[in-house]
């Protein structure tokens, strides 16, 4: 809608304007022409119904003169009766037209007075309502649409003779009277009048109408439409007109005022102090341009001076690290080499001798305790260099978990005997053989098993158990303990590097705060995932989900 001229809308607009005004004035012109007709036809039908019923009443009063004539010398009645004079009055009436006029009532003595379905509702309603005089309507007779119009017949004195009291007595017609009293309903005057004639004229005032009303409207937009072209779009055309040479460059441009409006010339002359102040701003654009340039190149020169700094301190910032990294990882390898031969000759000595008293089996305990404690830290800072590095690949293998397991049960049994500490291990059957790092899983299961240890008291438990999950592929590796638990707000930077839950410089339990650390990246390394379970005094659990199939991501 955006990219439509404004003449187009507009047209479009008169357009809808002049369909829906039609529409409406097609609809209101018929609706009035028909209550027009249809006020017409009920005066008429009123005023047929009473010169029938004038025939009728006058027939009526001077029917005592008719009965004097109207007997043979038998005393049989020959004569002409009020019913039978009104009723072809009637049809002399309408003899010259095409209408149909019927008497009816309920129980005729003519079986041809039978009334219909409409002159049937009629006679309900002059029974109903005593004061009811006429009832019509627009309906369907004999497949056509008419107009029919109805009237009471009200018995009256001179009807009494036929169709008064006693009921049941035979009257002079021959008939058994109906028994009614003056003012009773004896019937109706029906009336169909043909809408043939008055249709046509309905259509044809209709349409005269809708193309006077048409004409006039379209004539009253066209003239709207010029005056807002002139008013309006014209003003405008010369507005867009202006913004474009401004668009070019052109910044000479002044409107000339038009004579549309008072507020088009206020735009106007808006529009030139525009042009005005932008000339002025543009004549002392280039040389702000040019200052802005010489602070842009100083500010420039500024950045690439910091650059160049900051480029300097990184690099001094990666040989750092990369030195720290070479040192810890030639300390870790140089300390390894002894506190493995600690170790070893501690086991040879345990199995040689038995020590001379429980002084001495508590110091051989102690040293081999420590040293594996030792060895695993010394572990994690080598591990870590190495990824720090990009020297680790995944040695991807068949593990058989049961082994992983006994190794890390050597490993860390003396380190649970230390601080009697029950260390129990469980495997199910089912749990398969996987593809997976051996050497990278038993080290994630040292730390996890290293930091319950340590983070469990003295008569705690230690449970690994290992399980088979075939519904996601899956073996789990849990870590349960019975240690002093890790707050909600810990549990998630307990895996960054050198943290730990307790980061307070007088902390009770030592550590490089790297195990969970490798486990989480060893972890991820084999496709699976790391998570933790704890509430502060009720111990963790630890779980390491780890792919089947090995689908390792490096």
């Amino acid at each position: 809608m955006g990219n439509i001229k404004l003449k187009t809308k507009f047209a479009g607009l008169i357009i809808a304007l002049i369909a829906i005004s039609l529409v409406a004035n097609l609809a209101w012109t018929s609706e009035n022409k028909r209550a027009q007709m249809e006020n017409e036809l009920r005066e008429k039908g009123m005023v047929l119904t009473q010169q029938m019923d004038a025939v009728w009443e006058f027939m009526a009063s001077n029917q005592y003169r008719l009965e004097q004539i109207s007997y043979t010398e038998d005393g049989v009645y020959q004569g002409l009766h009020c019913a039978i004079v009104g009723r072809s009055i009637g049809q002399l009436f309408t003899s010259q037209s095409s209408y149909t006029t019927r008497f009816v009532n309920f129980n005729p003595r003519n079986a041809s007075d039978q009334p219909d379905e409409f002159e049937a509702v009629a006679l309900d309603a002059f029974y109903a309502d005593p004061e009811c005089r006429e009832f019509y309507q627009i309906t369907e007779f004999q497949g056509e649409e008419v107009f029919r119009y109805s009237a009471p017949m009200r018995i009256e004195e001179n009807c009494l003779d036929c169709h008064g009291e006693p009921a049941g007595e035979i009257d002079v017609t021959g008939y058994a009277k109906e028994g009614w009293k003056t003012g009773d309903v004896g019937g109706a005057i029906s009336i169909v009048i043909p809408l043939d004639v008055y249709m046509d004229s309905e259509k044809s005032a209709v349409v005269q109408d809708v193309i006077f009303f048409g004409g006039m409207l379209v004539m009253c937009l066209v003239i709207i439409y010029l005056a807002l072209t002139y008013l309006v779009t014209r003003p405008l055309q010369k507005i867009q007109a202006g913004v474009e040479r401004i668009q070019t460059g052109d910044l000479d441009v002044e409107l000339a005022h038009t004579e549309s409006s008072r507020e088009m010339n206020t735009l106007m002359t808006e529009f030139n102090e525009m042009a005005h102040e932008l000339a002025g701003i543009y004549s002392n654009l280039e040389t702000q341009v040019q200052d802005r340039t010489a602070q842009l190149a100083q500010a420039n020169a500024v950045l690439e001076r910091q650059r160049a700094q900051l480029e300097e301190a990184n690099e001094r910032l990666r040989d750092e690290n990369r030195y720290k990294s070479e040192f810890l990882a030639m300390m870790s390898h140089e300390l390894r080499t002894p506190l493995t031969s600690i170790i070893a000759f501690t086991e040879l000595l345990n199995r040689n001798s038995d020590p001379a008293d429980e002084k001495e089996a508590e110091t051989r305990r102690e040293i081999e305790a420590n040293s594996r404690a030792l060895l695993l830290m010394i572990n994690d800072i080598l591990e870590m260099s190495r990824l720090d590095a990009g020297r680790i690949e995944m040695n991807m293998e068949t593990v058989d978990l049961g082994d992983v397991v006994g190794m890390v049960r050597a490993v860390v049994q003396p380190l649970a005997n230390r601080k009697d500490i029950a260390f129990a291990c469980d495997i199910d059957a089912d749990v398969p053989l996987i593809t997976a790092d051996f050497e990278k899983l038993r080290h994630v299961l040292e730390n996890l098993c290293g930091n319950a240890v340590k983070f469990t008291p003295e008569g705690g438990t230690v449970h690994l158990a290992i399980s088979h999950h075939p519904e996601c592929g899956q073996v789990w590796l849990r870590v349960a303990d019975t240690g002093i638990g890790i707050a909600k707000k810990d549990q998630r930077r307990i895996f960054d590097r050198f943290v730990q839950a307790d980061s307070s410089a007088s902390r009770s339990y030592n550590g490089t705060g790297l195990g969970l650390s490798l486990a989480k990246e060893y972890a991820e390394m084999h496709g699976g995932t790391i998570s933790v379970e704890s509430e502060p005094g009720h111990g963790s659990v630890f779980t390491v989900r780890i792919p089947v199939d090995g689908v390792g991501n490096r």
